[in-house]
């Protein structure tokens, strides 16, 4: 996968499931950089990679996608302290939850889910590291 993606989804894995906001400063001013449409297409097409999207469901996701990466760009960009980013990146990651469950199959959200266990794990990694 591209590493402007994976550096993508990582980081906004690590926002919208509430991990510590201590990342790597290139990396959040790279993440920082980033559209809502860039962002929304990154995840898209990482999801339509590793969780077997049908046809119709690739427009429902990349919609999906798109409306809570607006929602999440005064999260990104805002000047709020880490704990108030962090609770409202939760709350916009449980509606958007809710609304991929609703389109996904049980097993591609239990995927989804697992995939996003996994990255949260390697961005730990990564910060535990330095």
């Amino acid at each position: 996968m591209n590493q402007g993606i994976k550096t993508v989804l990582k980081i906004g894995t690590f926002l919208a499931m509430c991990v510590s906001a201590a990342v790597h400063a290139d990396d959040l001013d790279q993440f920082k950089a980033t559209t809502p449409a860039q962002r929304a297409a990154a995840q898209t097409a990482y999801m339509k990679n590793h969780l077997a999207l049908t046809d119709a469901q690739i427009p429902k996701i990349s919609a999906v996608n798109q409306k809570y990466a607006e929602q999440m760009e005064p999260v990104i960009k805002g000047t709020e302290g880490g704990l108030g980013k962090m609770l409202k990146a939760r709350d916009i990651q449980k509606s958007k939850d809710a609304e991929l469950r609703n389109i996904l199959t049980p097993a591609q959200f239990e995927n989804l889910e697992s995939k996003m266990d996994e990255m949260r794990e390697e961005v730990k990694h990564a910060l535990l590291k330095d």
